[in-house]
């Protein structure tokens, strides 16, 4: 320990950047006087930047450390917090700048289906930050604005014990963030004619700092650029050019000087300058556009989906098709009429025969999704995405392959249509399906993918099930061995198992629909502890975080209430004080050997710690949070008649019924 003493701090950083643990650096720190000064000056910033991979955040290191291990930990465990999202009751409405009563959409047959966008800013330090989320709702657009650090703490605090104003327009969460809420209704708009299809955000990098942009289309055929200015009260509006098409899908290029893409219609591909400086009273007419020729049916062929994968390349995900997925290539003057790339799934539905006699096969593509360049799987040039298709793969592509994809994610226990794709950093994927308010949750596991891991998950059992309760995919047999294959991922239902109390939420929420698809995912950071989802009529937040830690989150701890007298955490009131949060059921997708099916469900936030010696045990074997437990340890209760508190896993396939609300009844 002497030799180590005497290293200067730079050969000292050197060795921390391969510390496994946290608590390795920390018991370092108490070998002596002189390294506990170097942790303090350098070490965690070493073991940040080295260990996790991550820059920006020096004068806050020790804290970043502790948030993200806690973030990783939180996921593995499955540990989250589980709410729908409803606005204040007033909301500054972004037509008028004055306090409006918050309303959802009243005239449409079923709910809307969210479109969602996020982003997060972090500002040198890990509680420093401002989160921006957006959702469509009918002919509505939600937008609020989440605050946190030492100044708004000082803010609430100034604020306790005052009156609230009647026509006050923000509020403060669970864990005292602020959110200030906004809402925009479509001028002379009909629920169910001008329903918005598609929104996105610009990113911070892309917009004027006192502006939030907001791009949206509508079935109706509508696409413009809001751009809001909270501070002047200001609302400025910039339309594109559709022909009266309808706006299915857009995209926003990762550029300072970003294009809009937009497909119009079934069958159209169309691009438009984003240029904020200069708003025109006449809409902006697209600089090129595409129509591709579908490689399958074209009577009901159509597009689905566009994503730009670097700033001179855009794929659409259309079908049913031979080869569902296009990628163009954009010059400075147009994109090119011809794909740069098709890929071909070699699917196992809709066969049609070839000219060689052999056998091609027919399907839809739904969401894509770049793999992040920073990931050593991923590529500056956008060469590398996911894609998630009818048949209920998510599959990895590389545009240097000769292959049409290296990769499949499968889930042997549900093959539901993939309909929203999102990435948490560069450890998982989490895919919304078509059935039963469903996210699964699966390993990237691209090489170098995996920054941390803090629990070693049990094995899983070599010998076959007797429960015969997995999907037979054709596709996954038809591929088995040419191309690998990852299963093994968690499945959630955001359906809760017990309807809310009336009195949680302004708005009656036993009505949701508990068999709905999830119709769009955002993550607002790889380093955000929260994923949104969107399903019908409602959208629902989950925050990794436990309410057993110990030591939570430092950013997620400032609402925490402890008893006067032994000090301990009060969990209902620190974490659950207005009984909002949800109780969501979710099982390991396992694999045909051992299917690892059992269904598990989260106990309410009271009594989640409230536990006996042997369930401790059960918990730390499975590797989860301590709210989850085995329906089956209240056996009498189901006997005496009770009803299961979620839907059991189910088999087969079952994906036509949950596309009913997007017209996708035949994307096979």
């Amino acid at each position: 320990m002497a030799a180590l003493s005497a290293l200067p701090n730079e050969i000292l950083s050197l060795i921390t950047n391969h510390f496994e643990r946290p608590r390795d650096l920390l018991s370092l720190s108490l070998a002596s006087r002189r390294l506990s000064e170097f942790a303090k000056l350098d070490g965690w910033k070493a073991l940040l930047k080295g260990r996790l991979g991550v820059g920006g955040l020096d004068s806050d290191a020790r804290n970043s450390v502790h948030g993200l291990t806690t973030l990783y930990r939180n996921w593995d465990r499955k540990g989250f917090v589980a709410r729908y999202l409803e606005p204040s009751e007033n909301t500054t409405s972004i037509n008028t700048w004055q306090p409006k009563r918050w309303r959802g959409p009243q005239g449409q047959t079923m709910g809307y289906q969210p479109s969602i966008d996020s982003y997060e800013e972090m500002y040198g330090e890990w509680g420093e930050r401002r989160e921006v989320l957006a959702w469509s709702a009918g002919t509505q657009i939600v937008m609020r604005v989440k605050e946190a650090g030492l100044n708004i703490e000082k803010i609430r605090k100034s604020e306790e014990g005052l009156d609230q104003s009647p026509d006050q327009t923000w509020t403060y969460d669970a864990f005292n963030h602020l959110n200030s809420w906004f809402t925009y209704k479509i001028p002379n708009s009909l629920e169910g004619r001008d329903d918005i299809t598609s929104l996105k955000l610009l990113r911070p990098h892309q917009r004027d700092m006192a502006y939030e942009d907001i791009v949206f289309g509508t079935a109706s055929g509508q696409l413009s650029l809001l751009s809001v200015n909270p501070d002047l009260c200001e609302t400025l509006e910039q339309e594109y050019e559709t022909g009266g098409r309808g706006v299915g899908a857009t995209s926003i290029s990762s550029s300072s000087t970003p294009m809009l893409a937009a497909t119009l219609g079934d069958s159209s591909l169309a691009l438009y300058p984003i240029d904020r400086d200069n708003f025109s009273n006449d809409p902006i007419e697209p600089s090129t556009h595409v129509t591709p020729a579908i490689q399958g049916e074209a009577r009901i062929g159509r597009i689905w989906s566009c994503k730009f994968l670097s700033n001179d390349k855009i794929a659409i995900g259309h079908g049913p098709s031979y080869e569902p997925i296009e990628v163009y290539e954009i010059t400075p003057d147009s994109i090119l009429s011809e794909p740069l790339r098709t890929f071909n799934l070699d699917s196992g539905y809709d066969q049609r025969p070839r000219p060689d006699g052999n056998v091609q096969h027919s399907t839809s593509v739904y969401p894509m999704l770049p793999i992040p360049s920073t990931s050593q799987g991923g590529s500056e040039a956008g060469n590398t995405f996911l894609s998630g298709g009818y048949d209920g793969i998510i599959r990895l592509h590389d545009m240097r392959s000769p292959r049409g994809f290296e990769t499949k994610f499968w889930d042997p226990t549900n093959d539901s249509s993939i309909y929203s794709l999102a990435a948490h950093g560069l450890e998982r994927i989490v895919a919304g399906v078509s059935m039963h308010s469903m996210i699964k949750v699966f390993d990237l596991r691209l090489s170098g993918s995996h920054a941390y891991h803090t629990v070693s998950l049990p094995s899983k059992p070599k010998s076959k099930s007797n429960v015969q309760d997995f999907a037979s995919s054709a596709v996954f047999d038809e591929n088995r061995g040419t191309t690998s294959t990852i299963s093994g991922g968690w499945n959630l239902y955001l359906s809760p198992r017990v309807s809310p109390r009336r009195n949680a939420y302004r708005e009656d929420y036993s009505r949701v629909r508990d068999d709905s698809s999830v119709y769009s995912l955002t993550i607002p950071s790889s380093n955000s502890q929260n994923i949104y989802a969107g399903m019908e009529g409602v959208v629902q937040s989950l925050i990794f975080h436990s309410v057993t830690d110990s030591y939570p989150d430092t950013m997620l701890s400032q609402s925490l209430t402890r008893s006067p007298v032994n000090g301990t955490i009060d969990v209902q009131a620190s974490y659950n004080p207005r009984g909002d949060v949800l109780s969501l059921g979710m099982y390991e997708q396992g694999n045909e050997e051992g299917l690892g099916m059992q269904l598990l469900v989260q106990d309410d936030v009271a009594s989640g710690i409230v536990k006996s010696q042997k369930r401790e045990i059960a918990d730390r074997a499975r590797g989860l949070d301590e709210r989850w437990r085995d329906p089956r340890d209240d056996a009498d209760r189901w006997v005496r008649g009770g009803v299961l508190p979620v839907h059991a896993p189910r088999r087969g396939r079952g994906r036509g019924q949950g596309g009913r609300g997007r017209g996708r009844g035949r994307g096979n």
